[in-house]
């Protein structure tokens, strides 16, 4: 039997489905996060040009550069305190935290750099390896520049309480989920089996009973035959945002609508994806371990979760909108420059606010906490998915 291509990672599915069918969070949890031959646990780049997919911070270092002036508003917000601490989540190749930190470094050497910690919370080993030697000169002692430095997550949960900035950024969307689909009985699940030495889905109950009481809550009603994901563990990363951030912000960004625009019949197949190659995949059980696999955020969801742990929504747009209110164009504009770098930067921008690409696709959530009534331009523009905007409370 060869149903992977790396023999722990082999090993462990064939273990759980000797016992029959698994959930397929369960099956998504193993084919990504398996210490040994999970999707983002291997030695090999997933992101970039050599990876399976692209993202905001490849396209260009404008991204990063924007989320500093974002974190230096935050941080102002807070009343300029000595120390600020950035939580990136899932951060990969430390492409983002490079971009952020280099910025910080060269406009504001004076304050926000002399008070900021930056934390990357990464669990693969290869690419926590990448990382400190992109950010060597930031994880060295040097008290004149930002300092930063790597930790493990805990069940994707922060190690303590703080003061600060939480960034998550297509983080949410490669958490585990459960496939829900309705039948004419009721609320089933979707399973992994073993069938003829290949992986199958198959239909089974719930394997936990909160589940059937999930899109209930959000006021949704399946049409039979139509297919749904659910995250809990997304809602359990909301909540150890909201149990420990004492004062300051979440930043997330990711691919997502509404509960009510996600849950569209529209869309009675979920939104459940593979992709490798930087083409997508159709079947997601093919080569687990070699295949990204991914969800879209209920943003509602988040929502509530976020604010029944009492942080408030400062802001919902797209990365395009996000981008412009941050003033992205003017500031490239004023940042001058000449020459094939400079060119091919500005043509990555652009590749940033595409409303037809990232630009429209990748949604924007602040949530804060002790912030009061603090404006943050970034969010002054609604988004182009004005129905997910609506909808976005129910």
């Amino acid at each position: 039997m060869n149903i992977c291509a790396h023999p722990a990672l082999a090993q462990a599915l064939e273990a759980e489905l000797r016992g029959g069918p698994i959930p397929f969070k369960r099956f998504m949890a193993l084919s990504l996060y398996h210490a040994e031959g999970g999707y983002y646990c291997q030695p090999s780049p997933r992101v970039g040009q050599g990876g399976d997919f692209k993202t905001s911070p490849h396209q260009s270092p404008w991204f990063g550069r924007m989320l500093a002036r974002q974190a230096e508003e935050i941080w102002s917000a807070m009343g300029r305190p000595a120390s600020f601490c950035v939580y990136e989540f899932g951060p990969g190749e430390g492409w983002l935290a490079h971009d952020l930190l280099e910025e910080i470094e060269a406009t504001c050497p004076d304050t926000l750099s002399g008070a900021l910690e930056y934390v990357l919370i990464e669990q693969s080993a290869s690419a926590s390896d990448r990382i400190r030697e992109r950010l060597s000169r930031w994880m060295k002692e040097a008290p004149a520049l930002p300092g930063a430095r790597l930790e493990a997550p805990g069940n994707f949960n922060l190690p303590g309480q703080f003061d600060g900035l939480v960034i998550a950024h297509e983080y949410l969307d490669a958490l585990p989920v459960h496939i829900l689909v309705q039948t004419g009985e009721g609320l089933a699940e979707r399973h992994v089996e073993l069938r003829d030495g290949k992986l199958s889905m198959c239909e089974g109950p719930l394997s936990d009973e909160k589940l059937g009481d999930w899109l209930i809550d959000l006021g949704i009603e399946l049409e039979t035959g139509q297919t749904a994901e659910v995250c809990p563990a997304a809602m359990e990363w909301t909540e150890s945002v909201s149990r420990n951030l004492r004062l300051g912000g979440a930043l997330l960004f990711d691919y997502g609508f509404s509960s009510r625009v996600l849950y569209h019949p529209s869309r009675r197949e979920g939104t459940i994806r593979g992709y490798r190659d930087h083409a997508l995949i159709d079947d997601p059980l093919e080569n687990p371990g070699e295949t990204d696999l991914t969800a879209h955020v209920d943003f509602t969801a988040i929502l509530r979760t976020a604010e029944a742990g009492g942080l408030t929504l400062a802001g919902f747009t797209d990365q395009t909108h996000f981008l412009l209110g941050a003033g992205i164009s003017e500031t490239i504009e004023k940042s001058g420059g000449s020459g094939t770098k400079a060119a091919g930067e500005r043509r990555g921008a652009m590749g940033l606010l595409d409303p037809g690409g990232l630009g429209g696709a990748i949604k924007v959530m602040l949530l804060t906490r002790g912030l009061g009534d603090a404006v943050f331009p970034a969010f002054s523009m609604k988004p182009g998915d004005r129905e997910s905007l609506a909808t976005l409370r129910g």
